[in-house]
Formats: C-alpha cells, structure tokens, sequence
C-alpha cells in the first residue's frame, strides 16, 4: 500500500504558513477588527481571524469569516480584496472536502484575478481547480486546468517552480490512471526542473513518486533506488514525515520481494518516526502492512493485533477505506486460524460497513453530479442576466435618444453577437483540445528524440564491445597461438629457461583473455538486463578477503601487498556477486598500475545511511585529463601497467554499472607518481 507524497508536503507548507496566525490572541483579532473604521482594513482583519480558525483546522468557522471578508470587500467592490477573500475561502473549502463550494469560490476569485490583469495568482487558480477535479475523479476537466496552468506559467510568466508543479500534479493524474509511463515522464520532467532551482523538497517528492510508479510497475529495484534518494535529501531537510513515508514504501516493497525481515526493519523505521511526530494517518497505514507482513509469514495473532491497532485508530480519525480493509484482513486472519466465529463476526462487520459506504458513495456520487450541474447552470443564468441586464439598458437608453429603427439595428447586432459568441466558443474549445493534442505531440517527439540518442548509445556500445573482441580479445590468443607454435616446431633445439620464459608469456595471455571474458559476459548479461539482483545482509570484510584471495597470485608476483583495513562489525545490503566483481577489478587495477614491492590498502567509513569504501594503492596515478572520461564507455581508457600489462577499460565500465544498481556511486581521487584512490558507496544495513 503506497502512501504518495505530493499533497502530504503541499498540505504541510500551507498549514505550517497558517499557523504563524495562530500565535496572536483570537479575543484580541476579534477586537481590532470591531474597533477598526477603515472597510478596506476590515476585510483583512476578518480574513486573519478566518486563518486563525482554519490554522487550529476549525474549518465551519474559518468559511463563516471568510464570507463575512467576501460580503464586506464585494460591498466596497474592491477587487483585489474580493479576489483575495473568494481564493482564501476556495482552500478553506479544498482542505475541508468540500469540493463543489472549493470550484464556486476558486471560479469567483479567477474572475477577479482575471480582471486585474493577474497571471501569477490566475496560474495557481487553474492548478487549484485541475487538483479538484482530480480528486473528484473528473480528469478530462483536470487535465484541461493543468495545462492552462502550465501555459501561464511556462510562456508568459517564465516561472520554472509552477511549471515543475503542473507536471508533478499531472504525473499523479497519470499515476491514479495506472498509466506508468506517461506518469514517470512528467515526474522525470518536474525533476528536472527542480534540480536545476536547486529545489531539494521538489526533488525529494519527485524521487518518492518516481519510485511508487517503478515500484507498482514491478521494477521494485529501481523503485528503491528513488526511495533511497528521497531519503538522502530528507535527511538533510529533516523532514520527517517524508522519510517515514518513504521506509512505509520500502517496506511494501520487500514484502513483494519476500524479504520479510527487511520489510518489517522499515517498517518500524517508519513507526519509531511516525510515534515521534503523532501523524496518526501514516501510521494506519503501517499497521495495515504490518498486518500484511505477517499474515505472509503465518504469524496470525501478530497480524490480528496489528489490524486491530490499524482498525482503532482508523475509527478515530474517521478512515473508512482502512476500517473496511481492516475488518476483512481480521476476518481472514480468524479463519485461517480456526476461530470461525470470530470470523464470521468480523465479515459481518464488513459487509455491514462496506455497503454502508457504497450507499453513502452513490448518494454522494448523485449529489456531486447535481452539485456540478447546479454549478454550470449558475454560471449559464449569471451570464443570462448580465445579457438581459445590457439588453434592458441598450434598449432604454435607445427609446429615449433614437427611433426605432436603431433598435431593430441593435437587435440585428445583439442576434450577431450571440452567434459569435457562439462561434467564439467553439473555437475555443477547438483550440484548447487542439492545445493538448500539441502538448502531446511535442511530448511524444520528446520521447522519439530520446529513444534515437538511446539508440545511438546503444550503438556505440554495440561497437564498443566488437572493438573489444576484435582488439583486446584478439591480442592474447595470437600470444597464446604464436608460443605455442614456436615451442611446438622448435621444442628440442629451446632450452629449459627459454621455455620456461614462452610458457610464463602464455600463461599471462591466457589470465588476461580469462579475464576479459570474465568481464564481457558480466557486461553482456548487465546490458540487456538478464543480470539477476539479490541484495542481501553482506560482511563487508568477509567480501574483501575473498576478493583479495582471487588476486593474490597477481600481487604476489609484483611483491605487492594489500592490507585489507575494513572492520568486521560493518555490514552492507547489496548484491555479494556484483559488489564481489567490484572489488576484484578495483584491486586487480590497483596492482596492475603499482611498482614492484608496493602497497595497496581497502578501508571502509559509515556515513548516514551508505558505507564508503575505498581502494588506495601508491602507484603511478591518472593524467587529470583521463580522469573525466575513465568511467564512460565511448572513450577507450586503456593504459600500460608498470610490468607491461595491457587492459579494454571494460573494468571500471563494469564497476560503475554494478555500484549504481546497488543504490550507490562511484569516483576517483588520483595524483600523479602519488597514487589513485578509488571510492565506491553501498547502503549501509542497519538491524
């Protein structure tokens, strides 16, 4: 069960900003509105005593002041504070479900705004009202008020924060709709946006629901490398609820890779936080998944105590949806158990519950369609009467000035203006669907520009590889070939050193052509994805030690020693084959690039969450201008060991792509004739 971030932090920020209100004395905001005589003023003094009431989440008294702010400004006929009073009502109204006064009132402040000529506070009007639709399940009109949003803020207001937002909330309306694709395309838009503002709360929340739409998508290892992200940047912010929503997602995610202890570890990461900060909404969620967790495991009673936990607590804050999941998670768990009757009692429960929600749904449902048909019927008489009105005043004006024929004229003109209006009307909303087929076309050339530089990519990788098997691949069995033949046709005339010697030479070809095979094949199976991941607990100076025991022979024949420094009480969760291939080709370098009788060290540091470890030898160091391209693929970075050895370069490509897939990264520190020091990160696993 996901728990999305967007309107969690949104929610956040706009009650955080509201309750700086709240510090003042309600009695004395009530006073200085009584004793104030300026009307203008008084408006703004009613509109604080609302955001008090709405800041201690009073919401009935917050909309009795804000109509009062609304009455006041609209008899001044002052638009910006009429503006200002409808928009601040519309909120009140979204954050208190009550969506069709939420669309009346944001309609009403649109009006305003647009007639002072306001884009800023048009744009966030258009995103109000496309969320409400969503939340109403109304997407073709959601859609609709993104997009003008979008517009605002992308052409004429040149605001990359609105746009980034736009995008975010339409990836949610894709995400809702399951359509993973469109929905990670406008998320990986909104992050792009967002990294470039430098925004680290935008970016956080785009790594979250980056990682549900990979996570529900079934490529949950690419799900939690966002969770990860997420988490690295909300623990800089401190923003905790963030990060227990993010362990809660972890923690499902394992449950679908039958990892129960590492879900249950999250899960209680994500409750010790939640029971710090009292956010009783996540932590039903939790309790329910906990309850998911070990009914997989067959630990009923544990199961039954969680959903009952989660089914108390959604009774308290009015959760029907997990009441009704919760009822029939109990009612399964008594069954398997044996205990029929509380089963039984448990599914009545159910049932009970659950149709009295589909009744209250389908009345809620009818009234919603009412509530909307009322509402574009007032618009439809609103705009009749402002007609009549013009009419009625044209008309009296002419009978007083002009004969009758100008008013059979004016009638013609009247008759005119309707069937343009009509075309009018017509036309724009020809324009609006033809706006959104363009978006999406541009979107989709998009995705065509960036499926053929994928292509290209792949291409270039493709003659990478043969360049490889035709070059580095070739070299060693000609050396292999060539020796052999030599001592085969001269075998008795070569004495016993100089065979020796040729058979030293083919035995090097032979490990380097194992090597790079080794290598190729773990490449070849990384790129098209046949590669299996299963992290797991791992010692991280168990791993070490069975690393170095594979290069020992090539150390011991420079006379190089490796000492490996890394504590024993550090453990990783990672992949043991991928980060054990890591190793050897970092260890294997290091060596390859120090003289004779010198030294290579392995040491390990925890920082956060992640463990880095670093590979530090005292060789011949990396040319600064080699450093930039050594982990890319389209460069070949091959260089001379100091004993002649010759490399493809397809090591440190290997290293890069293995790190990234456990969570991590991967860099390098080098100077010249010092050393090189290669450093890698993996997650950290914590009991």
């Amino acid at each position: 069960m996901k728990y999305r971030l967007l309107i969690l932090l949104f929610s956040f920020f706009y009650f955080t900003v509201l309750s700086q209100v709240s510090k003042n004395s309600i009695q004395q905001l009530k006073l200085d509105f009584i004793n104030e005589s300026v009307d203008t003023v008084k408006v703004l003094k009613l509109i604080k005593v609302a955001e008090y009431y709405e800041s201690s989440v009073n919401f009935d008294s917050a909309y009795f002041y804000y109509n009062k702010a609304i009455k006041l400004a609209e008899k001044n006929k002052n638009q910006i504070y009429i503006a200002k009073s409808y928009k601040k009502q519309a909120i009140n109204c979204f954050y208190s479900n009550k969506y069709i006064d939420a669309l009346e009132n944001f309609e009403n402040a649109l009006l305003a705004y647009e007639t002072l000529n306001d884009n800023v506070q048009t744009a966030d009007i258009f995103n109000f009202i496309g969320r409400v639709y969503s939340l109403i399940f109304r997407e073709d009109q959601a859609i609709q008020y993104f997009l003008k949003s979008l517009n605002l803020y992308e052409n004429n207001l040149n605001d990359k924060n609105g746009v980034a937002m736009n995008y975010v909330d339409i990836g949610n309306l894709y995400y809702s709709q399951e359509n993973y694709e469109f929905a990670s395309k406008y998320f990986d838009d909104a992050l792009k946006l967002y990294v470039e503002l430098n925004d680290e709360s935008g970016i956080a929340t785009c790594y979250t629901n980056l990682g549900n739409v990979f996570a529900d998508n079934n490529n949950i290892s690419k799900g939690l490398y966002y969770y990860y992200k997420s988490i690295e940047i909300e623990e800089k912010t401190n923003f905790k609820d963030g990060i227990a929503t993010n362990y809660n997602n972890i923690g499902d995610c394992y449950i679908g890779l039958k990892q129960y202890k590492e879900a249950n570890l999250y899960f209680e990461k994500a409750l010790n936080i939640v029971n710090e900060n009292d956010a009783s909404d996540l932590r039903v969620i939790i309790y329910y998944n906990l309850a998911d967790l070990n009914t997989k495991q067959n630990k009923l009673n544990e199961a039954i105590n969680y959903s009952l936990e989660s089914y108390n607590l959604s009774k308290e804050i009015g959760d029907l949806e997990f009441q009704i999941l919760n009822l029939l998670s109990l009612s399964d768990s008594y069954d398997k158990l044996g205990n029929f009757s509380q089963s039984y009692y448990y599914l009545k429960k159910y049932n009970k519950l659950k149709d009295s929600v589909f009744d209250k749904e389908k009345r809620k449902n009818v009234g919603l369609f009412h509530a909307l048909n009322e509402l574009e019927n007032k618009r439809v008489t609103i705009n009749e009467l402002s007609s009549k009105s013009q009419l009625a005043e044209i008309k009296y004006e002419n009978e007083k000035k002009i004969s009758y024929v100008l008013i059979i004229l004016m009638t013609i003109f009247v008759i005119f203006l309707v069937i343009s209006i009509h075309l009018h009307t017509d036309k724009k909303k020809a324009y609006n669907l033809l706006e959104f087929k363009n978006h999406q076309i541009n979107k989709m050339n998009e995705e065509i520009q960036k499926q053929t530089l994928k292509l290209k990519r792949l291409n270039s990788t493709k003659d990478k590889f043969f360049s490889i098997i035709a070059h580095d691949l070739k070299n060693p069995f000609n050396s292999i070939q060539g020796f052999t033949e030599l001592l085969i046709d001269h075998y008795k005339e070569y004495n016993d050193e100089k065979k020796l010697k040729f058979l030293k030479i083919i035995k090097g070809s032979s490990l380097k052509a194992s090597n790079l095979l080794s290598n190729l094949l773990l490449w070849a199976n990384n790129q098209s994805d046949n590669m299996s991941f299963n992290p797991k607990k791992l010692e991280l100076a168990m791993v070490v030690s069975e690393s170095i025991s594979f290069v020992e022979i090539q150390a011991y024949n420079k006379e190089i020693n490796i000492i490996n420094n890394v504590d024993s009480h550090i453990f990783v969760y990672a992949d043991e084959n991928m980060i054990d291939t890591v190793l050897r080709n970092l260890v294997s370098n290091s060596i390859k690039f120090t003289y004779a009788k010198g030294e290579v060290q392995i040491y390990a540091i925890v920082k956060g969450d992640f463990v880095e470890i670093s590979v530090k030898d005292n060789g011949i160091g990396i040319p600064p201008e080699e450093l930039k391209n050594l982990f890319n693929i389209e460069v070949k970075n091959t260089s001379i060991g100091t004993a002649n050895e010759h490399g493809s370069g397809l090591g440190l490509i290997l290293c890069k792509d293995f790190v990234e897939k456990n969570g991590g990264k991967i860099w390098v520190e080098s100077t010249l004739n010092v050393g090189s020091e290669f450093w890698f990160s993996l997650p950290l696993y914590k009991n």
